[in-house]
């Protein structure tokens, strides 16, 4: 017992290179278990979307390409005929509306017409469609018929906006595509921001989500519709609802299967999953030479304390566990450091790899639109339980790695070697 005493009172006994060491310990523990945690959460994810996407089908005008918009509106009938078939869950609808800068052209932002109960979902390039509120509220059923809108953050960071602001989308400073009317039938809008949103590609944050019903009328587009997202009951039955709308819109419409941007996003987010253990190896391989190299240098320094101690009858035993309680104690303050770091750090340094790991990792089709991966997922950056046995065992491994070779040379180290050698 006394042994692991003086080793853990020797934890700071150089106090400046101790705080050093324990400082550079806890950053390696915090990534390293940042990076744990990124790993799995992704895995978490990547289920979650492929359940979503393997039962999800897109229709849209046939012959539409890219997102889908710049053609003519589906009528609002053909979402009676999705949802009139069977082995569906549900079918939502969407008006897609382009609006661009008057004085040049560019397209700089896209209005989406939400219907009523409908998730919300934003034009993509083949991106992740998670949209997230960050502050205020979403779109509910109860909002149609009123000028309200979710706003992407980009969009409102270019206008100033914030929750409970207003702003006019009129034709005198946007243009309006794919209507049927002229631009003189287009009526400002007044509209009040109930919420804002991160899509986590700067494409989809320039986009607006507002009731269906609000946008028909604003674009003089009553009744019409660009999209519709057909829900099946099971993935099983995916082939066969394709197959039933294809019949039904009898080539008027493209249908469009979820299952295959599911799989490019598998695809990314498994090669996350991957370089995120990769960094979490990395990361703990970095704390475990740490401690090895701080204790070879701390046997070394004490190598006349140490053949004392053997001289007045100390044991291997005694000097090893010696060490090894020093070893431990730096391990274990750098580990509660280090996850003092997790919390406060660990989505910051989650933002910064999968930021650089994403843009190696984006399959083709998911590339474009300034995408950052880790903003359209769903972390968890507190500890929870197995997280904590991660933080110890981690530690423990530390720990030990770092203390064999330090260990190994006090324990057959000889007294009169140790006083030679010290002379």
């Amino acid at each position: 017992m006394g042994s692991i005493v003086r080793g853990w009172r020797n934890v700071f006994r150089n106090k400046t290179r101790s705080i050093m060491v324990i400082v550079v310990l806890a950053v390696s523990v915090g990534v390293t278990i940042t990076m744990v945690q990124v790993s799995r959460d992704i895995r978490a994810n990547l289920q979650i979307l492929t359940s979503d996407y393997m039962t999800l089908i897109e229709v849209r005008k046939a012959g539409a390409t890219g997102m889908g918009v710049g053609v003519a509106a589906l009528p609002e009938q053909f979402f009676e005929r999705a949802n009139a078939l069977d082995g569906i869950i549900s079918v939502e609808k969407y008006l897609f509306q382009r609006l661009r800068n008057p004085d040049n052209g560019n397209m700089i932002s896209l209005l989406v017409g939400v219907g009523p109960g409908a998730a919300p979902r934003l034009a993509l390039h083949g991106e992740l469609n998670n949209p997230r509120v960050i502050t205020g509220r979403g779109l509910t059923p109860e909002d149609a018929g009123r000028a309200v809108a979710v706003v992407g953050q980009g969009y409102a960071n270019s206008l100033g906006l914030s929750v409970g602001d207003q702003f006019t989308l009129a034709a005198a400073n946007a243009i309006v595509e794919d209507r049927r009317s002229n631009q003189a039938a287009i009526k400002d809008v007044t509209v009040t921001v109930i919420g804002l949103f991160e899509s986590g590609f700067s494409f989809g944050d320039n986009q607006l989500l507002m009731p269906l019903d609000v946008v028909q009328t604003f674009a003089d587009q009553p009744g019409s519709i660009s999209h519709i997202y057909v829900r099946a009951k099971t993935a099983q039955g995916v082939a066969d609802l394709e197959e039933n709308l294809w019949n039904v819109f009898n080539g008027e419409a493209d249908v469009i299967s979820g299952k295959y941007l599911a799989a490019k996003w598998g695809e990314t987010l498994r090669g996350l999953e991957t370089q995120s253990l990769i960094a979490a190896g990395i990361a703990a391989a970095a704390g475990a030479l740490v401690v090895l190299l701080i204790m070879v240098l701390v046997t070394h320094e004490r190598t006349r304390e140490i053949g004392t101690m053997k001289a007045i009858g100390g044991t291997n035993y005694d000097v090893g566990l010696q060490f090894a309680a020093e070893a431990f104690g730096i391990a274990t303050v750098g580990g509660v450091l280090g996850a003092v770091f997790f919390l406060g750090a660990g989505s910051r340094v989650a933002n910064i790899v999968l930021g650089v790991a994403g843009s190696s990792n984006l399959a083709p089709a998911t590339a474009m639109g300034g995408q950052t991966p880790g903003k359209g997922l769903v972390f968890n950056f507190e500890l929870s339980l197995p997280l904590i046995s991660a933080v110890v065992a981690l530690v423990m491994l530390m720990a030990l790695v770092g203390s064999i070779t330090s260990v190994i040379r006090a324990v057959r180290l000889r007294p009169v070697d140790a006083m030679r050698m010290a002379g």
